[in-house]
């Protein structure tokens, strides 16, 4: 999915995923109640969604006409893109 993206894209995605796994790990202990496949599934939305989002938020900065946008979403997630991706 992200091999079409952006390098700001990337980036964002890398973020956006790394505050979620974070996030479904700091609250395990409200999740506990949960069967493993039910937190399985809980983990799998989770993460799609995050996907979703930086897949949205790439289009909207790679769109035509839309390039001073993304300095400011960069800013805005403190993201940048790695030194490959942006050669």
């Amino acid at each position: 999915m992200s091999g079409g993206m952006s390098p700001v894209g990337r980036a964002l995605h890398d973020r956006f995923e790394a505050v979620c796994r974070s996030e479904l790990q700091r609250l395990r202990k409200k999740t506990a109640s949960l069967t493993e496949a039910e937190r399985a599934q809980v983990d799998a939305l989770a993460l799609e969604v995050t996907r979703s989002l930086a897949v949205t938020l790439d289009a909207a900065v790679a769109a035509s006409g839309r390039s001073g946008i993304a300095p400011v979403v960069m800013r805005l997630f403190a993201v940048t893109p790695s030194e490959e991706e942006t050669q």
